[in-house]
């Protein structure tokens, strides 16, 4: 039995009308440039008229992100920037990487333009983390070049350009890398490399703690980046922070922010999370986790809400929902949401091309 998966990205065709609108990248100001100014007009004007019909978060943080780069380019950065920013909170009240990587671009975008690059390259390293495709990847790097350039950090810039070429042979970030490329040739030759590159954690102003295990006790807890403890060493079992949050277990399973505040209560047996893939992680994939209560599974927000109520045999998280079953062999799907998208009646691999058909992969333009 065939079914078929109806997810409207509602910002889909707006995306492609932007590539056709936007012209290549200005060497002088490292901006792209208006290949169609009317074209722009009207997308700005569609993305608030969908905006009004589009209520739930994914569509708004979609919306709000290609109007802020609509703005963006015709120079309007107040207006972008508060775009930009609301797209980014929407984005993480899902919690899903594939809307946070590209909000976070953005808003780094739009403080890139305006020379506040410690807060734009923050953001970029930001957005290359999580499960994310290579080329949306590979676009995030190419401006994060762009950025680095704009330092003199040639080094740093370099690595940035060759993995958006590696991961992104889309002729838009190709035409960047180009650019990027010739600047690099022309600032080291004048100035040098400059300084050495950052590790990730550097450019993302080290955002999470990291594991350790008090020797004495056995226990663990999270250190700094000065190497002192932040989380005391008070848990019996833990995971590493993912998005924003860890799994933790004293005498059952819940999850702590970055200050130590338990944001998913100590009510489940376990949070390991199984990906589509066949990876187990745990803790939270995409903001979300399987956790097991009673013999079942369903799936938590690292918000603490509840997206879909332990009553699943296996639960697999996919970019697009979730795969689930009551018996392994009959499977179905649910939405990011939680709302059921096909019955518990199609096998498997059926499920997963369901999903795959409804992930949309926003890469560009950020």
């Amino acid at each position: 039995m065939k079914v078929v998966v109806n997810v409207v990205d509602v910002a889909a065709d707006l995306r492609a009308g932007l590539v056709r609108a936007l012209g290549p990248l200005d060497r002088a100001t490292m901006r792209h440039g208006i290949a169609d100014p009317h074209a722009l007009q009207q997308i700005r004007e569609e993305s608030g008229q969908r905006l009004a019909r589009h209520p739930s978060e994914a569509d708004q943080s979609r919306l709000l992100g290609i109007r802020g780069v609509v703005l963006r380019v015709l120079g309007d950065f107040d207006g972008a920037e508060v775009d930009a920013a609301a797209a980014v909170k929407y984005a993480e009240a899902v919690g899903a990487d594939m809307l946070l990587a590209p909000a976070r671009a953005r808003l780094g975008q739009v403080l890139r333009v305006q020379g506040r690059y410690e807060e734009a390259d923050q953001l970029f390293a930001l957005a290359e983390a999580g499960e994310l495709p290579r080329t949306l990847t590979g676009a995030v790097r190419a401006y994060a070049g762009l950025s680095c350039l704009a330092q003199g950090r040639v080094t740093e810039a370099l690595i940035h350009i060759q993995r958006a070429t590696e991961y992104n042979p889309h002729a838009f970030v190709m035409q960047i890398a180009e650019v990027a490329l010739d600047l690099a040739e022309e600032r080291a030759a004048k100035a040098g490399f400059g300084l050495p590159p950052r590790g990730w954690a550097e450019r993302a102003g080290h955002p999470a703690p990291e594991r350790f295990q008090d020797q004495q006790t056995g226990r663990y807890g999270y250190l700094g980046p000065d190497g002192r403890p932040v989380i005391q060493a008070a848990f019996s079992q833990a995971g590493d922070f993912r998005g924003g949050v860890a799994a933790v277990c004293q005498a059952d399973w819940g999850a702590i922010d970055r200050t130590g505040t338990v944001v998913v209560p100590m009510l489940y047996n376990s949070l390991d999370t199984t990906t589509v893939d066949g990876r187990t992680v745990t803790g939270f994939v995409g903001g979300v986790a399987v956790a097991g209560q009673r013999g079942r599974l369903g799936v938590v927000h690292r918000s603490g809400r509840i997206i879909a109520a332990p009553r699943y045999q296996q639960v697999q998280v996919h970019p697009a929902g979730f795969l689930v079953s009551v018996d392994g062999y009959s499977w179905g799907t649910l939405g990011l949401d939680g709302a059921e998208q096909v019955p518990m009646r199609v096998d498997r691999a059926e499920a997963v091309r369901t999903l795959d058909a409804a992930v949309s992969i926003d890469d560009g333009p950020l």
